[in-house]
């Protein structure tokens, strides 16, 4: 009986406790280009939300964040009000940098968000200079091959064709979890990429590959194709 009350009283503990965490979250869209999220925390009481913004100005540099702050469900209706912050003023006080490069870390705390959520807006009501992000993404995996791919393009835009091309691969590795461009993008480059270094089986390959693929905009990351390299 012992053991099965701690065993419970385990379980109580975890559940009480968990948390989804996500790492510098990618978003579609932001105000400010200084203004960064570092984490946000879903656990069964709050959404935490930890920021930083770096002063830019020698001199005269502020921030300040309004109470009219909330988290709206990209691709739905629910709207979640901000309940606390902390390390930050209440607009109109407001933070002083000292210096150039200065880092001010603050946190923004919500109500837990809906298990099933996968974009989140983080919206700043106010009169002037507010912030905003639209289309954060929740899924580290994506995230990670977001990097990825952005890496790829960078050697791709520099003709370092062949480097490219593991990276390319590495987006489309695994199961994908959210809808995106990104993995046509990635069929496509490495059907472009085989050909700039003269690989026509690859090439070749690749493009079938795209062709029996489901991702988004297929037809038209095909027709571009056949303009370019005559298929």
């Amino acid at each position: 009986m012992r053991n099965l009350l701690l065993a419970l009283f385990g379980m109580l503990l975890f559940h009480s406790t968990f948390s989804q965490i996500y790492e510098y979250p990618i978003a579609a869209k932001q105000s400010h280009e200084d203004l960064k999220i570092n984490t946000i925390e879903i656990t069964t009481e709050y959404t935490i939300i930890h920021l930083s913004i770096t002063n830019q100005l020698n001199a005269g540099g502020w921030f300040c964040a309004g109470n009219s702050i909330l988290l709206k469900n990209s691709k739905g209706s629910e709207i979640y009000q901000l309940t606390r912050s902390e390390n930050i003023p209440v607009c109109p006080d407001k933070y002083e940098f000292k210096s150039k490069g200065e880092v001010l870390e603050f946190i923004l705390y919500f109500p837990p968000i809906h298990k099933d959520i996968k974009f989140l807006d983080l919206i700043e009501n106010c009169d002037e200079a507010c912030f905003s992000f639209e289309g954060i993404i929740l899924d580290n995996e994506h995230n990670k091959k977001i990097l990825k791919l952005e890496q790829a393009m960078e050697l791709y835009s520099t003709s370092r064709f062949a480097e490219s091309v593991p990276l390319f691969k590495q987006v489309l590795e695994g199961k994908q979890t959210i809808e995106s461009q990104i993995f046509g993008l990635s069929y496509y480059y490495l059907v472009l990429s085989y050909h700039k270094i003269n690989d026509k089986t690859n090439t070749d390959y690749w493009y079938k590959a795209l062709q029996n693929s489901t991702v988004p905009l297929k037809e038209e990351f095909i027709k571009e194709l056949n303009l370019q390299l005559g298929y």
